[in-house]
């Protein structure tokens, strides 16, 4: 049979908004470890929020570290953890190889483990994450759009991340006919370590060095990096289309201004909300309602997974980040000038 990587697990916009009650707790507040590989990248605080927001309603204790893109600090955050009593952990794992065998550990512990929107094929975690081939097809649908031919350069994610592989393997199969037909080349391609940046704005400058600026798009896989290309960008004065992935307020603020042209929009406080939910039921013994299996990683592993949606956002319907608290009107039009979209008018 042919393995389809994800079953029964995408949720759809009510149940992504949290309509999956939590558990009671019992009498001593549960306390969920949670992990954070990058936290500097905005948008982590919006998820943070929604972990927050559920943890607090429930009673339950919050207690985190962030690794600062450090595969070896993550290991030693995850071990801290554990010492300060987690009862279940959530993992955002920046390098899914490095946390594996302090996962196992904990798991062997009896500490439930929720993999963070980074897949870590342990077995016994359970994932939550958004559907990373949905936003590896929509990457690859925006593009097309707006740059149907041409140069192309990629600036992809950590090689160690499974997310990467996941959303480029999706990317490529749609852009596959263009390749074939001679419609686009890819004059540049590149791994980005930790995601970071400021390494994607000097990866992004090395190609167009090297191609003398003759690129007409890049594809980056979220919006942190982005913010590295499109400085770049605006320095050798190009005006080409530019992607992104997360929809976190800066990259909305970019699309508004004209630096970038859409983003892969992943409600994170969603997520987040969604995690803590999980978590709770985890640490309680409970089965996980709205629980699907997910098998689509490099490894194969079978994990207990909730996947949930994304949407494209360009300035055409910027206004459906606002309509659900996401983002406000001021945060995305500050700054914005001549022909600015109908949101900031």
């Amino acid at each position: 049979m042919q393995r389809t990587g994800i079953s029964g697990v995408v949720l759809g916009a009510a149940t992504a908004l949290g309509l999956v009650a939590g558990p009671a707790l019992a009498q001593d507040p549960i306390t969920v470890g949670v992990s954070w590989f990058k936290f500097a990248d905005e948008r982590w605080v919006i998820d943070e929020a929604g972990i927050k927001s559920v943890l607090e309603e429930a009673g339950a204790e919050y207690i985190s570290a962030d690794a600062n893109f450090s595969p070896e600090k993550s290991v030693a955050d995850i071990e801290n953890l554990i010492t300060r009593g987690a009862d279940v952990l959530i993992v955002m794992s920046g390098v899914a190889d490095a946390v594996g065998p302090v996962v196992n550990r904990a798991l062997a512990e009896g500490i439930p483990v929720v993999a963070y929107d980074q897949l870590i094929e342990v077995p016994g975690t359970f994932y939550v994450s958004f559907d990373a081939r949905s936003v590896g097809q929509e990457l690859a649908n925006g593009m097309l759009e707006v740059a149907p031919e041409g140069n192309y350069a990629i600036i992809k994610g950590d090689d160690g991340d499974p997310n990467t592989h996941q959303m480029f393997g999706a990317y490529q199969q749609v852009m596959q006919p263009k390749y074939d037909a001679g419609e686009i080349t890819v004059v540049g391609e590149q791994f980005i370590d930790g995601w970071r940046p400021e390494t994607a704005k000097d990866t992004i400058e090395q190609i167009l060095t090297a191609n003398d600026n003759d690129v007409d798009a890049v594809m980056v896989m979220n919006d942190g990096m982005a913010s590295g290309v499109a400085q770049a960008l605006e320095e050798q004065g190009l005006d080409i289309p530019l992607s992104g992935q997360d929809g976190a307020p800066g990259a909305l603020n970019r699309i508004a201004r004209g630096q970038q042209t859409f983003t892969i929009w992943k409600n994170a406080f969603d997520l987040g909300a969604k995690a803590a939910e999980v978590a709770l039921q985890l640490a309680e013994g409970n089965e996980v309602e709205g629980a699907g299996t997910f098998d689509g990683g490099p490894q194969g592993v079978e994990l207990d997974a909730i996947l949930l949606p994304v949407e494209r956002i360009d300035a055409t319907n910027l206004d459906r980040t606002v309509d659900v608290g996401w983002a406000t009107v001021d945060r995305i039009c500050a700054g914005v000038g001549d022909n600015a979209p109908a949101i900031c008018q």
